[in-house]
């Protein structure tokens, strides 16, 4: 997983948390607690202000003891983890969205140029497959979605990741710009159905197209929504 954190709000945050970070002062504190109880032990106490010494080393003992323990629960109490700070930093976090875009070529015709989009109509613009991206096993939800979409049996789809980027653009679904992070994967499906070989066809309502590069350049709705999507395909090589 990607992060994307202003420099500024992380110094700020290290600013706050300095004093939380670690607990070598404290565990130096217990250290210093021990070692006086421990010369507390050892030493003769005689009579002063008419109390015996054994009581004056109880009572120095103890203080020892509230001490130590007043230590290990502030400690326990403040404790601070680098797990804590991770999640700390993750909450600076600018990446708003991310997403796994599936790109589909025609391998069953001549022309391999051609890829699956479908129509989405939140955006109403032609996407590419596209599907939130899982922390765990993202390639074989993929899959899973792919075979789901377009009826697919499963062992027939593979799946490959070729890249990330971040990208800023304006949401149309949402009416707000939004940060993304764009992972990027080649899907290749080893037998497509009659219907799949059609240069558009619908499946479970939702209406898919072959297009080549050329034709989603220059689609006045891709180019105004997703141009952006389409440069970075074309900058890897897909």
């Amino acid at each position: 997983m990607r992060l994307l954190v202003d420099d500024k709000d992380l110094q700020l945050l290290l600013e706050k948390k300095r004093d939380l970070i670690g607990n070598k002062v404290t565990i130096d504190m217990i250290i210093a607690g021990v070692s006086f109880m421990l010369s507390v032990i050892t030493a003769d106490y005689g009579v002063m202000l008419g109390v015996s010494g054994v009581i004056w080393k109880t009572i120095f003992f103890m203080i020892g003891v509230y001490y130590c323990a007043k230590r290990i629960y502030q400690m326990r109490k403040n404790e601070y983890t680098h797990e804590t700070l991770y999640n700390d930093i993750k909450k600076l976090d600018e990446i708003q969205h991310n997403h796994s875009l599936v790109i589909i070529k025609n391998t069953f015709g001549e022309d391999i140029d051609n890829y699956l989009v479908y129509f989405d109509e939140r955006w109403e613009c032609k996407l590419f497959l596209n599907y939130k991206t899982q922390v765990y096993n993202d390639e074989q939800n993929i899959i899973n979605n792919v075979s789901s979409d377009l009826r697919i049996n499963p062992e027939l789809i593979h799946c490959n990741y070729i890249a990330s980027k971040i990208q800023e653009k304006y949401s149309y679904s949402h009416k707000e710009n939004r940060i993304y992070n764009h992972r990027l994967y080649e899907v290749r499906i080893d037998q497509f159905d009659n219907e799949m070989k059609k240069n558009d066809f619908k499946k479970d309502k939702k209406h898919y197209y072959w297009m080549t590069m050329d034709q989603m350049q220059n689609d006045s709705e891709i180019q105004k929504k997703n141009l952006d999507v389409i440069d970075f395909v074309k900058e890897v090589g897909k």
